[in-house]
């Protein structure tokens, strides 16, 4: 934030950053509070974070109001401009938070009114990340960090994960039993309205970066001046999602630009990340080792709108559906046998092609000012 000579200017941007933050921390605290009440199914607890959200909706009309005076009574330009209108942004989606909060108690009302259907591990640990994200966001706000803002970014593809987890394993509930159905049903709004918090805590995130680069972010895969249109998700595949398609992953998610969702999938995963590929990674500074193969089966196929595959097999399987496709047909590095320094040759040569595949498709897309 920059300094202002005039101390009564400088006092309304330091308030307005202040009330932004109180915002935030009420936030939170409902979100904490909304899932103490599922796991210990506690009504009152419930009902005492529907009346807190008063206090978020009071917030943000005073917060709303102290960005119209600075604008009427300073008429800021430049970064300040960009600032007082980011505010007025970020409290919206501040306060969309705090009515899911609400949303999220209605559930727990109604489901503490019936046995309960299994233990709650997944919600929780989703509203923890959710939590983190908005925290981390409004971090970035306040120290104008557009690096910690784009993690917050990349953290919501681990919140939607979790969604898509817990909506398989609720179906599976409703199918093993019809009585389960009404319950299953008010977790999975639950686990939809985290996600969308989820959703709030990038907008939020988003604006951060505009605010601070003036680069707006926000829908790139939709948006083209000219050129191929920049697609909304990329899938890498290979077989076994242990080699190439995860470090296809990696360098795409370094390379692209953001709000490209990057994904990799096997038709048969296996059941870790070759070793080689996390060290020939980490030799240019990319860390999969947190990275896991994943089934195609568990691809969120409504995020991704482009598949390329990077193995050279006939057995690679490639999805249907109308998307857009491509082969880069590498062969496999962890097929290399000889000495340590050999196969890891063979990593580095993979990784190579894959970095230059990567840049050539990055080259393809237009640039969005």
């Amino acid at each position: 934030m920059t300094i202002h000579t005039d101390r009564e200017y400088q006092a309304e941007l330091l308030k307005l950053h202040d009330q932004l933050l109180v915002m935030g921390a009420r936030v939170e605290e409902m979100i904490a509070g909304s899932m103490r009440a599922l796991t210990e199914r506690d009504t009152a607890q419930a009902r005492q974070m529907i009346e807190f959200d008063h206090q978020i909706n009071r917030l943000e009309v005073e917060t709303d109001e102290l960005c119209l005076r600075i604008l009427a009574r300073r008429q800021p330009v430049a970064s300040d401009l960009r600032l007082i209108t980011i505010a007025l942004k970020l409290t919206t989606d501040l306060e969309r938070i705090g009515d899911l909060g609400v949303n999220i108690c209605e559930r727990v009302i109604e489901l503490n009114m019936e046995p309960p259907l299994k233990p709650y591990v997944g919600l929780p640990r989703m509203a923890e990340i959710a939590q983190g994200m908005i925290r981390n966001a409004l971090d970035a706000f306040v120290a104008a960090d557009p690096e910690r803002a784009r993690q917050v970014v990349e953290q919501d593809r681990l919140v939607d994960a979790y969604y898509a987890q817990i909506f398989r394993e609720l179906l599976t509930y409703m199918m093993e039993d019809t009585r389960n159905i009404y319950r299953a049903i008010r977790a999975q709004a639950i686990a939809k309205y985290l996600e969308r918090i989820g959703d709030h805590a990038t907008n939020l995130a988003e604006m951060v970066i505009f605010m601070v680069m003036g680069k707006d972010i926000r829908h790139l895969g939709s948006m083209a001046e000219a050129g191929e249109r920049r697609p909304r998700g990329i899938l890498f595949l290979c077989i076994h999602n242990s080699a190439r398609s995860q470090m296809a992953e990696g360098l795409a998610r370094k390379l692209l630009p953001y709000g490209v969702r990057v994904l990799s999938a096997g038709s048969e995963p296996a059941a870790q990340v070759n070793p080689y590929a996390v060290r020939a990674m980490k030799e240019i500074g990319i860390d999969i080792s947190a990275h896991r193969p994943r089934g195609v089966a568990d691809v969120p196929w409504g995020d991704v709108d482009r598949v390329i595959t990077v193995c050279a097999e006939e057995s690679c399987v490639v999805p249907g559906g109308e998307m857009g496709r491509e082969s880069w047909s590498l062969p496999d590095p962890a097929a290399v046998t000889g000495t340590d320094e050999e196969i890891m040759s063979a990593f580095r040569g993979t990784r190579d092609k894959l970095q230059a595949h990567i840049s050539a498709l990055v080259a393809r897309f237009s640039q969005v000012a």
